[in-house]
């Protein structure tokens, strides 16, 4: 009978977690658990410690203000007893917190508890902007900026505790629901931490492409990066492909559409679920807070997909890159060479490796110039496969580059050698399977380059 467990009267989920302390008060009301006189004395003990709020803000000259405000600090007060009460074990704990104790001494807990809050909301912020987004859309940058920074200079816990007084244009994900005050700005500011902590795992560079390819726009439209760039990854991994670049092209679209073609809704949700655990396997990703935030993201994201698929409108969920039209001449570096010595042995240790993924991992971890990433390519160890599969690990300026100095469009190929026939082959064939806008755009880019 010891390991029964205590029975719970009030149902969490039915409260409403903005206005805590009235949901509550009426639920046990309802429930039978608090009387008719226990109502009045709660609010007898409200409307003293309202009286005793206004004397306060008055300076004890009076206890008068217009009915507006009165009701505004009458919310506030009990949005503050209500952050206490949400400390109780339960809502059954928090009803007996009532009864034993005053009103105004719950109040004096609720407003330390708020201060505590308060200075955590503080802390994440700092830590949001230190791993912020390097992108051009206006409502990220203005809500994440200025919106917070605005919340903190206004927010007045003793008098408006329940109050945003901001408007968090940025949407999320997930949105904050349900919240006020402190409570939703500290939970906005936890979810966006997570956001940037999984957009972090990706260069900066790939997601304004990505966005870019999503609409030309993007900078002025009111949109949730993450969960672009989370159904963009999930894409690669359902294509079977590494997702690190977020480079989905066509090849890769139909993949993905014979992958899902007559699949059932739950098949579908089966095999976006397998494919976010395979993205935080290659990711690296272990904290466990930031795995739920991705797991609690999915059933958008399966929806989002189910829809495609019965529409048949995978680019416009799984989105290929898009590069910003070039006007102006530039120089490209290439970087500075290893030693002589250390590129032969960098050399020999690819060549010894029998398979094409291991020499692929020896050069992304190895090959850290684009000098040295031409000499490989030119060296007689790589397939082409394997210089194709070189080509779509590098981004668009460093294509174009290695494409400008290796011209295939160039008709004289009878002073190149086989490495550099090879190289130029496979640079055509890159550059000729990308879509119709992006080839435009690396070859516009290729003239554009300076000797």
């Amino acid at each position: 009978m010891n390991n029964i467990e205590k029975l719970i009267h009030i149902n969490r989920q039915k409260l409403n977690e903005e206005f805590y302390f009235r949901s509550l008060i009426e639920e046990a009301a309802s429930l039978g658990m608090i009387d008719e006189e226990d109502v009045e004395n709660v609010q007898y003990q409200c409307l003293e410690l309202l009286k005793h709020r206004i004397e306060k803000l008055n300076q004890g000259e009076s206890s008068s203000v217009r009915v507006e405000i009165a009701e505004k600090i009458m919310t506030s007060n009990l949005y503050t007893v209500g952050i206490w009460l949400k400390t109780m074990d339960n809502a059954d704990e928090a009803i007996k917190e009532i009864k034993k104790t005053n009103i105004s001494l719950i109040y004096e807990k609720g407003r330390k508890r708020i201060h505590t809050k308060l200075n955590s909301a503080r802390h994440i912020h700092m830590m949001v902007l230190k791993n912020l987004l390097k992108t051009d859309n206006y409502t990220y940058n203005a809500t994440l900026n200025d919106g917070i920074n605005g919340f903190f200079k206004i927010y007045n816990p003793d008098y408006e505790a329940h109050e945003i007084r901001i408007t968090a244009d940025y949407p999320l994900s997930i949105p904050v629901n349900n919240l006020a005050g402190i409570e939703f700005v500290l939970k906005y500011l936890e979810n966006i931490y997570y956001e940037n902590m999984f957009c972090a795992c990706f260069s900066a560079e790939d997601i304004e492409h990505v966005m870019f390819g999503y609409s030309e726009d993007y900078k002025h439209l009111v949109i949730n990066i993450y969960e672009i760039v989370l159904i963009v990854a999930i894409g690669c991994k359902i294509a079977g492909k590494k997702a690190f670049d977020l480079n989905i092209m066509p090849v890769h679209r139909k993949i993905t559409a014979d992958k899902l073609f007559l699949k059932s809704e739950e098949e579908i949700e089966k095999i976006v679920i397998n494919a976010s655990e395979e993205l935080e396997e290659e990711l690296n990703i272990n904290n466990i807070y930031m795995k739920q935030y991705i797991k609690n993201s999915l059933p958008k994201v399966i929806s989002s997909i189910i829809n495609t698929v019965k529409l048949s409108t995978y680019e416009h969920v799984f989105i290929s890159k898009k590069f910003q039209e070039l006007n102006r001449k530039f120089k490209f570096d290439y970087g500075i060479k290893m030693e002589d010595e250390l590129y032969r042995s960098t050399v020999q240790e690819i060549t010894q490796c029998r398979y094409s993924s291991d020499k692929l991992l020896i050069i992304k971890r190895k090959i850290k110039s684009m000098a040295d990433m031409e000499d490989l390519l030119l060296e007689d160890e790589l397939s082409e496969n394997e210089i194709n599969a070189v080509l779509q690990g590098l981004d668009m300026i460093e294509t174009a580059a290695l494409a400008r100095r290796h011209d295939f469009r160039e008709e004289n190929k009878s002073d190149f050698s086989i490495e550099e026939l090879k190289l130029r082959n496979c640079l055509e064939n890159y550059i000729t399977m990308q879509e119709e806008n992006q080839k435009r755009l690396l070859l516009k880019t290729m003239d554009l380059m300076e000797d």
